[in-house]
């Protein structure tokens, strides 16, 4: 019997489909696109835990890599977080939204708690999400070691979103179920394995923050 691979079972994955990841359960919240003139693509499906702890799974095709076009990522959204330049004590955040829509260069170097992060490319773009469409620009950084990516997202209405990364591959999800309705429920388990997958989910959550502080 034929069955598709990990990555072509990730690919279909939509809301109310649930996959395991570090142990995990994860529910698909939501699934959205996104798109520029260039080539370069995203699939993107919100990742939510029975405990409300939230990730990304990120697609990345880029036409330019010939070789290996497609890389998996998980991600997570920072708040609260402050952005500076190396060497100046200035937070650049509440400027930066304007800075972006100005078409400003970006910054070859931002700092975000301990580590400095270094500009690799920007793109501008669609950002589709359940039909509804939005201009979006992406300023995007890597650390020194080029384990952690750093995504600064400027969307209209002043809205900015910063998001942390990191590579995962295919083989790392299992358990990949879909469902018989199209919308997400919030799952109804029995209270110990919501607490136990809360709390599993809360250390991964807190491994990722360490990984940015420290890694």
């Amino acid at each position: 019997m034929y069955t598709d691979s990990i990555a072509t079972q990730l690919d279909n994955l939509r809301p109310g489909d649930r996959i395991t990841y570090n142990n995990v359960t994860w529910y698909i919240k939501n699934y959205s696109t996104y798109e520029d003139e260039e080539g370069y693509q995203t699939d993107e499906w919100l990742l939510v835990s029975s405990g409300g702890a939230e990730y990304y799974l990120l697609r990345e095709y880029e036409v330019d890599e010939e070789e290996n076009p497609i890389t998996w990522y998980i991600s997570n959204e920072l708040e609260n977080v402050q952005l500076y330049i190396p060497g100046f004590q200035e937070d650049i955040l509440p400027r930066l939204w304007q800075d972006m829509q100005a078409f400003s260069e970006p910054y070859p170097k931002l700092k975000l708690f301990y580590k400095i992060y270094y500009f690799d490319f920007q793109t501008q773009g669609t950002y589709d999400v359940n039909g509804i469409k939005k201009e979006r620009i992406t300023w995007d950084y890597w650390d020194q070691a080029h384990l952690t990516n750093l995504a600064i997202e400027a969307f209209p209405n002043r809205k900015l979103e910063i998001y942390s990364s990191k590579v995962v591959q295919p083989e790392e999800f299992s358990g990949i179920q879909k469902s018989a309705v199209s919308t997400f429920n919030y799952p109804q388990n029995n209270f110990t394995k919501n607490l136990g997958e809360s709390i599993a989910a809360s250390l991964f959550v807190l491994f990722g923050l360490l990984l940015m502080l420290f890694g």
